[in-house]
């Protein structure tokens, strides 16, 4: 005999089904997941087992990976960036999302700032491209000096004062830098837009999945306002910095422009395909985004799920020029683009922008036909 809990994670219905184990433990999973559970009716997208051959406090922690994988996974492929991070909501539903990796203060943080706001997640902060941001109101995961098992505490138990407004919208992305040996008071640093995707990139999930994925963080860190990084020592301290932060204007209504995005997206595919089969290919890309600022960032698939690449000096223009190009000609094209260098063969500087670029397999050499 099995029972089942229903809970909302990231928009996505999962049923928890928990085989066996008696009242008690039922009773801490539905105390737990409480913020979490819904009355939604039909089928579930997914169902999560408890691990039975777990003890109860290695089963209940491992309910909160479990599920989060499975909603992760039903949302791959959405128009949704899906961020490593803690979400906290004022009264008006601005919220402001803290990125950090694993066991680097996030949950500290969320609980800390949790007495003052509402809690949206300490594990994955899924932001559409109107800049809603779908709740995943999972328990938090409390380290506990004398148990190797996180402690999963529903947050209304801890601050119960703080309901979670209707709307909740993004309003700031801060990247959490805390250190021993940090500032005593925290310190804002804004961040371009390459330092932003190199720093959120790795704690996105299915990145290389969503629809034009760079276009879509992109247009989400311009309407906030552009990421920032905190350094700080103590969670104590950030209160009045997290509320300058809300202070500023909240992201509008307006979709992000999605021909250009997608436009761009298919091209990249389309170029891989028509390339000449003379001198260099480009690998198949999932998305590039020109920062403004002479820079490219490109967006790959890996082994590990994508890759971020930030493409600078005349790297661009000899990724864009190379596709059926022999070195010579990528050169002239360089060449034509940045004008002679002064004290340097232009020839040596492209010959070693391309091995750097097959080096990060952007490109290849083409293979002829027989």
């Amino acid at each position: 005999m099995s029972d089942r809990l229903r809970v909302a994670a990231i928009g996505v219905v999962i049923d928890i089904e928990i085989a066996d184990r008696g009242e008690a433990f039922l009773d801490r999973v539905r105390a737990a997941w409480a913020d979490a559970a819904t009355s939604s009716e039909g089928e579930p997208e997914a169902v999560v087992a408890d691990r039975s051959e777990l003890d109860d406090d290695a089963a209940l922690a491992m309910l909160s990976t479990d599920v989060t994988l499975a909603a992760l996974a039903a949302r791959r492929g959405a128009d949704l960036w899906m961020l490593h991070a803690a979400g906290l909501a004022d009264h008006d539903g601005n919220v402001v999302v803290l990125s950090a990796a694993s066991g680097t203060g996030k949950t500290t943080a969320a609980r800390h700032l949790s007495r003052r706001f509402a809690y949206v997640s300490d594990e994955t902060v899924a932001i559409t491209a109107h800049g809603e941001v779908v709740p995943y109101r999972k328990p938090l995961s409390v380290i506990q000096p004398d148990s190797p098992h996180k402690l999963q505490v529903a947050p209304s138990a801890i601050h119960a004062s703080h309901p979670l407004p209707a709307r909740p919208r993004v309003a700031r992305i801060v990247v959490l830098d805390r250190r021993p040996d940090g500032p005593e008071a925290p310190e804002v640093e804004p961040l371009d837009t390459a330092t932003a995707l190199e720093l959120l990139a790795p704690q996105t999930s299915y990145l290389s999945d969503a629809p034009a994925p760079l276009h879509l963080v992109r247009h989400l860190l311009d309407a906030t306002g552009g990421a920032v990084r905190v350094s700080y020592r103590e969670v104590e301290t950030l209160d009045a910095t997290i509320d300058e932060l809300l202070a500023t204007p909240k992201v509008g209504d307006a979709a992000r422009p999605r021909t250009q995005a997608t436009s761009s997206a298919e091209g990249l595919e389309e170029t891989v395909v028509s390339e000449a089969i003379r001198g260099y290919q480009r690998t198949p890309v999932v998305d590039a985004l020109d920062l403004g600022d002479g820079r490219l960032a490109v967006l790959r698939r890996c082994a590990a799920g994508s890759r971020l690449h930030v493409l600078d000096g005349i790297g661009p223009s000899v990724w864009a020029a190379a596709p059926g190009r022999t070195i010579d000609e990528i050169t002239d094209e360089v060449i034509a683009e940045h004008g002679r260098p002064d004290g340097a063969d232009p020839a040596e500087l492209v010959d070693a922008a391309v091995a750097q670029l097959i080096a990060d397999d952007l490109l290849r050499a083409a293979e002829p036909q027989t």
